[in-house]
């Protein structure tokens, strides 16, 4: 983690050399902001849908995408398995949701659960591992279509209460979410139900994720959180025991670098919900993403009290550019300065990892370059603004002529690299998004064959 910070300290300190020894003419771009609601990935508003009793295919996943929906949440039920080990068949039903996630262009947090009503059974420890070591293999080959994981297994719903066979004691708590965070890569999360589960299988520890501990790849950084009842009680329905005030700001920064998400549920008792509750708990709790079917009463009021779109653009994060310069005539072999400035106007910051490119499109022949910039999107925090400059270089045999310019923020895994449904857009009016998935930063360079200083950046563009 400070190596990471560390090299883009000395990356941005060597670019920011270069352009104090060599003067540039810039030309400066302001952008406006927009307030279209668009897909996005890893955020916004998602449907749960349960298997066996919902089946996925292409006419289901067109229909939520077209709902600007990015995310399923895949509620495997499991209840003829309380006593047996998974069959074959079983697997391949599971097999077969992760395809049809995939190629749809969307991603999925899955959550297992035995049972559907408190008081019946789940399922005793020794097979709830038996059937994590049958998903392992699923699991590890679809990591990079899953959002995060909700912990599962436990009580009624997979909402870690109420278990019949002692799943909540912490000891077994913890077995099973190790085992989940063993099983997936070290940037995915597995997200608990309640604050003080995350306590009781960290030994008691109340202290949240820091910032120098934060995506450190440990088990500690990747306990999540859900929260299955929001809006619905001063507790929110017993996801927070007696220090509420604590265990919300435990959670304010515990959330800032993990994925936050659930769903609403009927309020209880006639309690209130208004527009300022609803965001200051949003923002505060950095909010990704949320049941879009339940509960009905509480969205029914946000859409009756005009702040449903709001909550619905907001969630995760929303990235806007405010302004950009860069040098219009460079000649290949020198370097190319720039600089960028964006805001994060969204609930939470992206919290998977993000790829930062910057590519140069031929205007006449489509020839491609781009340069990877040290740059952390996870570190984008709400309500704060990013500002940087480079100046990378040119290739000497580069291409002369025209060259449009796009920032791309791919998902850098392998098979998703490169697909648009997986790139993130940015929320400007002006800024096409290409079928690509590139953002048009309306910037359009000339690269000359004039003689000029050799570049001396550790950044340098490649063709591709």
């Amino acid at each position: 983690m400070r190596n990471r910070i560390l090299v883009a300290l000395l990356v941005l300190f060597v670019s920011l050399l270069a352009l104090a020894q060599v003067p540039v003419p810039m030309k400066e771009v302001r952008y406006e902001a927009s307030y279209e609601d668009f897909i996005n990935p890893e955020r916004g508003f998602m449907s749960q849908l349960s298997n066996p009793r919902e089946k996925l295919d292409a006419t289901v996943l067109d229909g939520l995408r077209a709902k600007k929906e990015s995310i399923i949440w895949r509620m495997f039920q499991i209840r003829d398995f309380r006593d047996k080990p998974f069959t074959e068949e079983y697997l391949a039903s599971v097999r077969a949701d992760f395809d049809a996630i995939r190629a749809a262009g969307m991603k999925v947090m899955p959550r297992w659960s035995y049972c559907s009503r408190i008081g019946d059974d789940d399922a005793p420890l020794d097979l709830v591992m038996t059937h994590i070591e049958q998903l392992a293999p699923i699991l590890r080959e679809n990591a990079d279509i899953i959002v995060a994981m909700n912990c599962g297994f436990i009580g009624a719903w997979g909402e870690m209460h109420s278990s019949t066979h002692g799943l909540t004691e912490p000891e077994n708590m913890k077995k099973i979410i190790f085992a989940l965070l063993d099983i997936l890569p070290p940037e995915r999360c597995v997200q608990v139900r309640y604050p003080r589960a995350k306590y009781a299988i960290f030994d008691g520890s109340r202290t949240p994720i820091t910032f120098d501990r934060a995506f450190d790849g440990s088990r500690f950084s990747r306990v999540a959180h859900h929260n299955d009842c929001f809006l619905a009680s001063p507790t929110d329905v017993g996801t927070y025991s007696e220090d509420i005030d604590f265990e919300k700001e435990y959670l304010h920064q515990d959330t800032k670098y993990t994925p936050m998400g659930g769903e609403t549920c009927n309020p209880r008792d006639g309690y209130p919900i208004s527009y300022f509750k609803t965001i200051r708990e949003m923002e505060m709790m950095h909010w990704s993403f949320l049941n879009s079917l339940y509960s009905r009463r509480v969205i029914d009021q946000w859409l009756d009290g005009n702040y449903y779109d709001e909550i619905s653009r907001r969630l995760g994060y929303r990235l806007e550019l405010l302004t950009g310069s860069y040098q219009e005539t460079v000649a290949a072999g020198s370097n190319f300065t720039f600089s960028l400035k964006l805001q994060n106007v969204g609930f939470a910051s992206p919290f998977n990892p993000r790829m930062v490119e910057l590519i140069l499109v031929h205007a006449k022949k489509g020839t491609r370059y781009k340069v990877l910039l040290p740059q952390d999107p996870r570190f984008w925090f709400a309500k704060e603004t990013q500002e940087f400059s480079y100046a990378p270089g040119l290739p000497e045999d580069m291409e002369l002529g025209e060259y449009k310019v796009y920032l791309n923020l791919p998902d850098p895994m392998e098979r998703l690299y490169g697909r648009p449904e997986y790139s993130i857009r940015l929320a400007n009016e002006g800024v096409a998004f290409t079928q690509e998935g590139y953002n048009d930063l309306g910037w359009t360079i000339r690269v000359t064959g004039d003689e000029a200083p050799a570049h001396h950046s550790f950044l340098r563009f490649s063709q591709f």
